[in-house]
C-alpha cells in the first residue's frame, strides 16, 4: 500500500458466501470514505491480478479486511517503507466498519495558528520545505474528519493549519466573512480561495494541483469495493514457471530423477554469445501457451559435459537423447523428453521423446496425455460411496470431492493433469460426469452444474440429527457446493484449488508451508529461541512441553499447530511456542514438572513472572487426551478469565545446551522440594493451630491486553467486551472486600467497647 492515506483492503474470493453477504456493506464503506480513504479488494482467487499479495499478508481465510494507517515504517532488514497492516476483526456492516477506518485519521498534519505571528512562523517553515499553505478558517473546535483526510493524504507537498474565527487578527488579515472558508497561498505569496462543494474527491482534486509532491496512490482505487490490487507479479511472463538451468548436468538430471513428479526437460548444447537464443525463446513461448501441468525444465548442457564418456553426456543418453548432435552443428535444435510419475525414473525407463511442432496446445495434448489416470468417472452407482469417502480417515476437517461435468467421453487432459498436481493437497479426491450418460442423469440433476463443461467442489457434511431423533448419530451427508467461475484452463484452476486445500490444511493443522508452521508454532532449542518467541513478546506465551521419543508426538503437534494457526488469524492475547521438555531440565524444574507431566502446556506471564500448568486429566496415562483442542482452549479461556491460579517465578527459565534431563534429576528436584513444602507446614502448624490457605494470584487480563497493545496489535471488540467485563467483576470484587473488612471492624471495635464497659463495672464493683 504505497499511498499516504488510510487504507482498507478486504481479500476475498468469488466463490465465498461470507464474502459476497459483506459486498454491499463494504460499497457503502467505500462511497461514505470515497476521497478520505482508499477502500479497495483483492481477488485471491485471480493470481495473475493479486500477484502475491495475498502470500505476503498471510491471508488463510476469507473474507479478511486488512486496515493501514498512514504511516509508514521502514523494514530494518530491506530497508523498505511499508505501512503496517492491522487486521479488522469487528462487525461486518458499514458503520463499525467506517468508525475503524475513521479512528485511524489524526489531526497530527493540522498546526493550529492563534495569532499572526505564529502564522508567520508557520508561513516561514512552509516556504522552507517549498509546500503551499493551506488554511482552514473555522468555527469549530476540533479538526473534522474531511480536513484530517485531506491533510493526512497531502501532507507530503502542502502545509496544512486551521484557524478559529477567535483569532480575529488572522480571520481580518485574510479577509474572511464566514466560515468554514479555505484558502490556499501559493509558493509565490498568491492567495486562492476555494468556492466548489465541500466533498472530499472535489476538494483532493484541487488542493492536489497546489501540492509539491503529487499523492501517491494505490491500484486498489479508492471508492473502488471490488478493484483488484495488481504487482509487480502481474507482469512475469506465462512461462516465468520454467526452470532454466545450466552448469552440471549429472548433478541436475539426478535431481530430476529422484522426484516424484514428472517433468519435461528440453535441452540444448551450444554456448557462446547468442546461446541458443531463439530456439530457448520459441520453447518458453510454447511452454507458456501449455501452462504448468507438469514440472518443466530448460537445461543449456555446457560443452564441457558434453564431452564422450563424461557424466553429463552418459546422464542424458540415458533418457534417449542425442549427445553428439548437441555437440555438433544443431546443438541448438532443442531435445524435448518427458520424465515419467515416480521415483527412480530411471528404473522405470519410460522416457518420450517430443517430436511434434514447437506449439503450446500440442505440446500440452502430449504431455497430458502421459499423465497417470487419477481421477474417477462417476455415476448415478458411484457417486454416493466415492462422495462419502474420506481419504484422511478423519485426520482432515474436510473431505472435499472436485468434479468435472463434461461431454466428454473420457477425463480431459488438463483435468487429470490438475489431479496430480494437487496429488496430497487439501483432503481432496478428483472424478468427472459425463453429463450426457444416462447412467449419470440423476448425479447432474442433483448437482445442477451451471453450464458443461464446468468445475464445482463438493464439500460432504455430517448433518445434524433429525427431529424426530435428536439422539441419532445425525442424518446422513449434507453437500456444500462451491462452484468456480473462472476459464477452464489449468492454471486458474489449480489456484482455486491451491487456495481451498490451504484453508482446509491450516484448519486441520496440516500444512504444507515449512515457515508459515514455524511462525505459528515455532521451536524453542535455546536461549534467543525462548526470548523471541516467547519471554519477549507481549501477551501469553503458550509453551508447550512435549516428549518427541512418545507416540503420539505426531499429533499433538498438529493439535496445538491448528490452535495456534486459528490464533494466528484471529490475533489475540496469547502465541504458542513448543519444546522438547526432556532435553531441557532447567525449564522443566523451573515449572515444577517432572517427565511424567509431559506432554503438557505451561502458560507463562514473562511481564509478571507467574505460570500456570495445565491440569492433568484424572487418567494420567492417556497421552492423548491431555492436549486435545476443548481441553486446551478450556485452560487458555480459564487463564484470560482469571480463574486459574498462578504460581510465582523468581526469574524467567533458561534455556542451556547439554541440559536434557533424566527421570532421576526430575524426580529428584521434586522430591526436594516436596520435602521443603512438607516441612514448611509442619513448622506452620506448630506456629500456629489454623493455618490460612497460601492464596496464588490470578492473571491480571488488563495486563495481559495492554502487553497485546504495546505490541502493536489491534484488539477487536470482543477482546475489549472481555476486558472491561473482567476490570467490572474485580472492582465489584474488590468493593465487595473493602466492605466485608469494614463490617469486621465496625464488629470488632463494638466487642472492644463491650469488653470494656464490663472491666468498668467490674472495676467500680471492686471500689
Amino acid at each position: 500500500m504505497q499511498s499516504d492515506g488510510v487504507a482498507a483492503v478486504e481479500f476475498y474470493a468469488p466463490w465465498c458466501g461470507h464474502c459476497q453477504s459483506l459486498a454491499p456493506h463494504f460499497k457503502k464503506v467505500a462511497q461514505n470514505l470515497q476521497g478520505m480513504a482508499l477502500v479497495g479488494a483483492v481477488d485471491c482467487n485471480d493470481q495473475k491480478a493479486a500477484g502475491n499479495l495475498c502470500q505476503r499478508f498471510g491471508i488463510k481465510g476469507f473474507p479478511t479486511i486488512k486496515l493501514f494507517r498512514a504511516d509508514k515504517q521502514k523494514n530494518p532488514y530491506t530497508g523498505e517503507l511499508a505501512k503496517e497492516d492491522l487486521e479488522y476483526n469487528g462487525p461486518r456492516t458499514a458503520k463499525p466498519l467506517v468508525d475503524s477506518i475513521s479512528a485511524m485519521l489524526t489531526d497530527a498534519y493540522i498546526a493550529r495558528l492563534t495569532s499572526s505571528e505564529k502564522a508567520a512562523e508557520w508561513a516561514d517553515k512552509a516556504n522552507a520545505a517549498g509546500k503551499a499553505q493551506v488554511l482552514l478558517f473555522t468555527n469549530k473546535d476540533a479538526s473534522t474528519l474531511l480536513y484530517k483526510a485531506l491533510s493526512t493524504q497531502l501532507r507530503n507537498g502542502l502545509a496544512f493549519a486551521e484557524v478559529h474565527e477567535k483569532a480575529s487578527d488572522l480571520v481580518k488579515d485574510f479577509g474572511v466573512e464566514s466560515f468554514p472558508t479555505l484558502i490556499v497561498v501559493k509558493t509565490d505569496g498568491t492567495r486562492a480561495t476555494y468556492s466548489g462543494e465541500l466533498k472530499a474527491p472535489a476538494l483532493l482534486q484541487y488542493l492536489a494541483d497546489f501540492s509539491s509532491i503529487k499523492p501517491a496512490t494505490d491500484d486498489a482505487s479508492s471508492g473502488s469495493s471490488k478493484s483488484s490490487s495488481k504487482s509487480s507479479k502481474s507482469s512475469e511472463p506465462a512461462w516465468s514457471f520454467v526452470r532454466q538451468l545450466s552448469g552440471n548436468v549429472s548433478a541436475e538430471l539426478a535431481a530430476l530423477d529422484a522426484r516424484e513428479e514428472m517433468a519435461l526437460l528440453a535441452v540444448h548444447g551450444a554456448e557462446g554469445e547468442d546461446g541458443c537464443k531463439d530456439a530457448r525463446e520459441a520453447f518458453l513461448t510454447a511452454a507458456g501457451d501449455m501452462q504448468a501441468v507438469v514440472d518443466t525444465v530448460l537445461l543449456a548442457a555446457p560443452a564441457a559435459e558434453l564431452e564422450e564418456g563424461g557424466g553429463g553426456a552418459a546422464a542424458l543418453a540415458a533418457l534417449g537423447l542425442d549427445v553428439a548432435a548437441l555437440r555438433g552443428a544443431d546443438a541448438c535444435e532443442l531435445q524435448v523428453v518427458l520424465l515419467p510419475f515416480g521415483r527412480d525414473k530411471s528404473e522405470l525407463d519410460d522416457y518420450s521423446r517430443y517430436t511434434g511442432p514447437p506449439e503450446g496446445k500440442a505440446l500440452q495434448r502430449w504431455v497430458t496425455d502421459a499423465v497417470p489416470v487419477l481421477t474417477t468417472q462417476l455415476d448415478d452407482m458411484s457417486a454416493g460411496p466415492f462422495l462419502a469417502m474420506d481419504p484422511s480417515e478423519g485426520r482432515m476437517a474436510l473431505a472435499p470431492k472436485v468434479l468435472l461435468f463434461t461431454t466428454k467421453d473420457e477425463a480431459p487432459g488438463v483435468f487429470r493433469a490438475l489431479a496430480l498436481a494437487m496429488k496430497g493437497r487439501g483432503n481432496m479426491a478428483f472424478a468427472w460426469v459425463q453429463a450426457g450418460s444416462v447412467a449419470a442423469q440423476k448425479t447432474v440433476e442433483s448437482f445442477k452444474p451451471p453450464r458443461v463443461p464446468s468445475m464445482l467442489v463438493v464439500l460432504p457434511q455430517q448433518a445434524p440429527p433429525s427431529e424426530d431423533d435428536p439422539a441419532g448419530a445425525g442424518g446422513g451427508l449434507r453437500f456444500g457446493l462451491q462452484p468456480y467461475f473462472g476459464p477452464l484452463k489449468f492454471t486458474p484452476m489449480k489456484e482455486f484449488l491451491s487456495n481451498l486445500a490451504e484453508q482446509i490444511e491450516t484448519s486441520s493443522g496440516v500444512v504444507n508451508d515449512p515457515e508459515l508452521v514455524k511462525k505459528a508454532l515455532p521451536q524453542i532449542s535455546s536461549q534467543s529461541d525462548l526470548e523471541a518467541h516467547c519471554t519477549s513478546k507481549a501477551g501469553l506465551c503458550l509453551l508447550a512441553l512435549l516428549d518427541a521419543e512418545q507416540p503420539g508426538f505426531e499429533d499433538e503437534k498438529k493439535e496445538l499447530l491448528s490452535l495456534a494457526l486459528k490464533q494466528a488469524g484471529e490475533g489475540g492475547a496469547f502465541h504458542f511456542a513448543w519444546m522438547e521438555g526432556r532435553k531441557h531440565k532447567s525449564v522443566m524444574q523451573a515449572f515444577d514438572l517432572m517427565h511424567s507431566d509431559v506432554p503438557t502446556l505451561v502458560a507463562l506471564s514473562a511481564k509478571r513472572l507467574r505460570f500456570a500448568v495445565l491440569p492433568a486429566p484424572e487418567d494420567s496415562s492417556t497421552r492423548g487426551a491431555r492436549l486435545r483442542p476443548e481441553v486446551v482452549t478450556r485452560f487458555v479461556d480459564g487463564v484470560l478469565a482469571g480463574k486459574v491460579r498462578t504460581q510465582a517465578l523468581t526469574a524467567l527459565p533458561e534455556v542451556k545446551s547439554g541440559d536434557e534431563a533424566s527421570e532421576a534429576d526430575l524426580a529428584a528436584a521434586a522430591a526436594s522440594r516436596g520435602a521443603s513444602g512438607a516441612a514448611a507446614i509442619d513448622a506452620a502448624s506448630d506456629a500456629a493451630p489454623e493455618p490460612e490457605a497460601p492464596v496464588e494470584e490470578e492473571f491480571d487480563l488488563s495486563d495481559i491486553m495492554s502487553e497485546e497493545v504495546e505490541g502493536g496489535e489491534l484488539a477487536g471488540a470482543g477482546k475489549a467486551d472481555r476486558l472491561k467485563e473482567v476490570e467490572e467483576q474485580l472492582k465489584a470484587e474488590e468493593e465487595a472486600r473493602k466492605a466485608e473488612e469494614a463490617a469486621k471492624a465496625k464488629k470488632s471495635s463494638k466487642k472492644k467497647k463491650k469488653g470494656k464497659k464490663k472491666k468498668a463495672a467490674a472495676a467500680s464493683d471492686e471500689l
